[in-house]
């Protein structure tokens, strides 16, 4: 599939094919419409000619400068959320710390399960396209229920258990605005528009009549070769967790490293209290 190759390659390799392509595609049709169109013809019309190639020109650019701004602002979005989904998940662990026993273990069980699942199957999947599956929700039930069975026999424990729960809910969203951002691309009939408007813009420089030809591919070469440059960026951009150029997970790598360490000093903690006194 088409989508799999540009998001399977090195961001450079994709850009050469899309640039090469254009450019050659247009070179060629210069070729053939010089041999159509007499050089006579063309030039007698060179004022009206560059007067739509600007007018047409300024309304295409816009219109692509928007669509770049757009998948631009979604690739930023995307990578809001996964920090803030992130940074969520390290704030339920460390709630979590503070929770009685046993409901402590099973909330930080339920919270490094979580974090685990994202980062080696929920990520490699978004990176791939394909659906992340119902895994994650999972340890979030589980803490949900864990949370629902603490104790709130004081102020404190009630204070404690409502800000762990607008937490908890607050990832339910965070997470939901992953997968939907995800799934979020660049609808088909924009990039018909896209692919439509390039053209007829290399289109209008086949009209000009100049006398040297090596110029006019020079020319032709560089305005395709300028709307291939932003066809690129906007690819590189579409689908925000694909391809080189992608939201990657270290909030994520981050939450599990402070895990990690957590995990190192209460196991010292541990060893540290039944070891006897010297």
């Amino acid at each position: 599939m088409l989508v799999d190759w540009i998001y399977g390659v090195p961001t450079w390799e994709m850009a050469s094919v899309v640039i090469v392509l254009v450019v050659g595609l247009s070179l060629v049709g210069l070729g053939v419409s010089t041999r159509l169109l007499h050089l006579e013809l063309r030039r007698k019309h060179n004022e009206f000619t560059g007067f739509n190639s600007a007018l047409i020109g300024v309304v295409f650019a816009v219109l692509l400068a928007f669509i770049a701004v757009e998948a631009w602002e979604s690739f930023g979005k995307a990578g809001d959320t996964a920090a803030i989904e992130a940074s969520l998940a390290g704030d339920l662990f460390r709630d979590s710390s503070a929770m009685p026993e046993p409901t402590r273990t099973a909330l930080i069980g339920d919270i490094r399960d979580y974090v685990e699942i994202v980062l080696t199957q929920e990520w490699p999947a978004m990176a791939k396209g394909a659906p992340v599956g119902d895994e994650g929700w999972a340890p979030l039930f589980k803490f949900h229920q864990s949370l629902g069975s603490v104790a709130t026999s004081n102020p404190v424990q009630v204070a404690m258990v409502s800000e762990t729960l607008r937490r908890l809910n607050a990832l339910y969203d965070a997470r939901q605005n992953r997968i939907l951002a995800a799934q979020d691309h660049i609808d088909p009939a924009v990039w018909w528009v896209v692919v439509l408007g390039a053209a007829i813009v290399i289109g209008l420089t086949y009209l000009f009549g100049m006398e040297s030809f090596a110029m006019h591919l020079l020319m032709t070469g560089a305005v395709a070769a300028s709307l291939a440059l932003v066809i690129v960026l906007i690819v590189a951009f579409d689908y925000p967790f694909r391809g080189e150029v992608q939201v990657t997970p270290d909030g994520f790598r981050n939450v599990r490293h402070t895990m990690e360490l957590a995990g190192v000093k209460f196991a010292h903690d541990a060893e540290g209290a039944s070891s006897p006194a010297r």
